[in-house]
């Protein structure tokens, strides 16, 4: 009975040392632990990332990087196991969350939560989907893939009339339903056009002068606008059936743009290069009359046709033709520039091509040869250019009005431009020269001339008056006249020519009009 009590002892004392000792770490972990549990309790940093689909709280992990990763590896895994494009109606959200305790998933745990609730995301295509068509800032809804497809066949029909190209539909690597929209050519087609430009160059050897050309091969079709498919719900959009679509698309509309006048250019081959009326070019520029004078430089508005398409063609041609090689330019330092002289006008030449020709709704726009057997070699010809920098002529005239130019006016030759004036502004010298004529000279009215050191001369006509005399040495810019309405003339003006080698020229080559 003593033994069994002295155990007891013994027992109770090692439950009271084991008590103590367990007490004892337990404070300790406290103290420790407290400052870090109350940090996590009352401040801001974020603890974890929530996932939620649809409202649906779907998972959590420690990092926004790990969800996004998870969300991206469900998505790929979806879309490995079907065939098509995937359409979900999904409104994903991450959140930052601030409390200390939550449960976290790994990324694999993630994704698997994820890839379980996507499922209910996606959507019946061909019940609930239509297809945006957007060409730059013009839009059209069509209910199919397929219709989208015949759109685009019917717009590139009138150049692809073998059916060389179709077009296709490629889904893009967005998430959202983008869709983007090429012209291939069928790889058959491809290598007969090979076959075609090889066998031509062979056979183009033995040529006996006749021009050969084979038929025209298609490279690409594409447009010049930025065309792109979107997938929308069918439900909130209009929907066009294909035929309305290529209806509006291919609708001709007139644009207005600026053309700058060239030398040579009138009123009425303007209008008629541009299939416009004159009264309609008149129409669109206000300030012109049927006879006024046009000179290079001068912008006028007209119109064009466009449509909201734009089919560029691309077409490999194979043809004989004569050719002339590029002028060589020789610089020729006894003379101004501008002024150039034929030394030489060269040969022609033959030869055999391939060239890539660039049509845009039909229309050529640029040509560039790939490939060139020359059998007759063509001679340049040989151009001296002035190099001397002409002498300098200034306006006769402050101010005033540009009333007439050179060239045709009434049906008669005008050899000089008029600016109308105030009668009795100051007329100045163009250039540094000798008065040679000072009076009234025929249809000229009162009228002055000026010889100049490199023989050209100016003239000055229909003025009130003149305050220089003959043999006079004046300085450019110096006052030689009064502007008058004397002679033939219509109206207080000033007439001015330049004659140089002894024939009148376009003053506006020398001068500005304003």
């Amino acid at each position: 009975m003593e033994e069994r009590m002295t155990r007891i002892t013994r027992y109770g004392r090692k439950v009271k040392t084991t008590f103590i000792s367990t007490m004892f770490a337990a404070c300790i972990a406290i103290v420790i632990g407290i400052p870090f549990v109350s940090k996590n309790m009352f401040n801001n940093d974020v603890g974890y990332y929530s996932i939620s689909i649809r409202g649906t709280h779907v998972g959590a992990a420690n990092t926004e990087e790990e969800v996004n990763v998870a969300l991206a590896n469900a998505r790929l895994q979806l879309s490995q196991q079907l065939d098509d494009y995937i359409y979900m109606d999904c409104d994903v959200q991450i959140d930052k969350e601030n409390r200390a305790i939550a449960s976290r998933m790994s990324e694999k745990q993630l994704e698997s939560s994820i890839y379980s609730q996507l499922f209910d995301c996606i959507l019946d295509v061909e019940k609930q989907l239509a297809y945006t068509v957007r060409i730059d800032d013009y839009t059209v809804n069509l209910s199919s893939k397929q219709d989208v497809e015949e759109l685009f066949s019917k717009l590139i029909q009138p150049y692809n009339r073998a059916d060389e190209f179709e077009p296709v539909i490629k889904s893009s690597s967005a998430a959202d339903g983008t869709y983007i929209v090429s012209i291939d050519k069928n790889e058959e087609t491809t290598v007969q056009d090979t076959q075609i430009v090889a066998s031509f160059f062979e056979d183009s050897t033995g040529s006996n002068g006749e021009s050969k050309k084979t038929p025209d091969e298609i490279q690409s079709i594409g447009f010049a606008q930025n065309v792109s498919v979107n997938a929308v719900y069918a439900d909130k959009v209009e929907v066009s059936t294909v035929q309305e679509a290529y209806d509006t698309i291919t609708k001709v509309n007139n644009t207005n743009v600026y053309y700058i006048v060239k030398e040579g250019d009138t009123l009425e081959s303007i209008a008629k290069d541009n299939n416009i009326t004159v009264e309609d070019l008149l129409k669109l520029n206000t300030k012109l009359k049927e006879d006024s004078v046009i000179v290079p430089g001068d912008e006028l508005v007209i119109t064009v046709p466009e449509s909201d398409i734009t089919v560029v063609t691309t077409k490999q041609l194979s043809y004989e033709e004569d050719y002339n090689a590029e002028p060589e330019y020789l610089d020729d330092n006894n003379n101004y520039r501008g002024t150039n002289y034929i030394l030489d006008e060269g040969t022609t030449g033959h030869h055999s091509v391939v060239a890539t020709v660039t049509y845009e709704n039909g229309k050529e726009v640029a040509r560039q040869i790939t490939s060139e057997n020359i059998t007759v070699e063509s001679k340049p010809a040989k151009i001296a250019v002035g190099t001397l920098t002409p002498p300098t002529y200034i306006k006769p005239v402050s101010g005033g009005t540009f009333s007439s130019g050179y060239g045709s006016r009434w049906g008669t030759t005008h050899y000089g431009v008029d600016w109308s004036c105030n009668q009795g502004t100051s007329v100045k010298a163009s250039r540094d020269g000798v008065v040679t004529r000072a009076g009234w000279y025929s249809a000229y009215g009162y009228c002055v001339d000026i010889q100049h050191e490199d023989g050209s001369m100016t003239r000055y006509g229909h003025n009130s008056k003149v305050t220089v005399t003959a043999g006079q040495q004046v300085k450019q810019g110096e006052e030689i006249a009064l502007s008058g309405n004397t002679g033939d003339s219509t109206g207080p003006h000033v007439h001015f020519e330049i004659w140089i080698d002894g024939r009148r020229v376009n003053p506006l080559d020398y001068v500005n009009k304003n």
